[in-house]
């Protein structure tokens, strides 16, 4: 609902769900995780047309992502209300700016902003003194680097909208988890535009949504970037 109604310029908390085919206003058993599209056969109700795949995979992985976040919370041992709360909000806001700049190459930054500013109070309330001025600088920093690409690509290696993207990876993760998560994103990014070149899918000089990397690159800092850095550390 976020993802479709942010991109139409709907409100969030006005008007029931409808098809975006016929426009029939869809009643509480059309709206079901998963099963709902399974039961209508990926079809709707009202008018029969095909159904979008991105409505089961959005609800999946939200399920999924939702689910790990908890057992991650717990296993380590650090499991409140309030952080729960903000990582499951920050889960959403990565799956929404990713799906969108997947499909409109377009980075919503108000849910960023949005995000952002969440954060930035919880860190100020959660943080000492010190471990939170070294989140604030990150989040300048990889800012920083990323506004020098821009500048040094004239805008062809990078989209402004990256920008406040990773000022908010860097302020959750903070030092040296930031740098683990913008590492994890270009890694990723080069091996997709290179399976993307090799099946022809892409060809040189076109570019892809860097959006859902970077959100992928922050999800698994935020889960196993401990464990990564001391995998890597002790093989140095």
């Amino acid at each position: 609902m976020l993802i479709d109604r942010s991109v139409k310029r709907e409100s969030f908390i006005r008007g029931r769900s409808y098809c975006d085919f016929c426009h029939a206003s869809l009643g509480a058993l059309d709206l079901v995780p998963i099963a709902s599209f399974v039961a209508l056969g990926a079809r709707c109700r009202y008018c029969h047309k095909k159904l979008s795949w991105q409505y089961p995979i959005v609800e999946s992985l939200s399920g999924l992502l939702f689910a790990l976040t908890l057992y991650h919370l717990a296993s380590s041992g650090v499991i409140n209300p309030g952080t729960l709360i903000l990582y499951l909000f920050l889960i959403c806001v990565f799956i929404v700016v990713s799906v969108i700049d997947f499909k409109f190459s377009l980075i919503p930054t108000s849910f960023v902003f949005l995000a952002s500013l969440v954060v930035l109070f919880y860190n100020f309330f959660s943080m000492g003194s010190g471990a939170f001025v070294v989140s604030v600088v990150s989040a300048f920093g990889l800012a920083g680097f990323f506004i020098l690409l821009i500048l040094l690509t004239r805008g062809r290696g990078m989209g402004t909208g990256d920008v406040p993207l990773v000022f908010l990876i860097a302020l959750i993760l903070s030092w040296p988890l930031s740098l683990l998560s913008i590492f994890l994103s270009f890694f990723l990014g080069a091996v997709v535009s290179l399976l993307l070149l090799a099946v022809g899918k892409k060809r040189i000089g076109q570019t892809i949504p860097f959006g859902p990397f970077l959100a992928t690159g922050a999800v698994i800092s935020m889960f196993w970037g401990q464990t990564i850095l001391v995998w890597y550390l002790g093989m140095v």
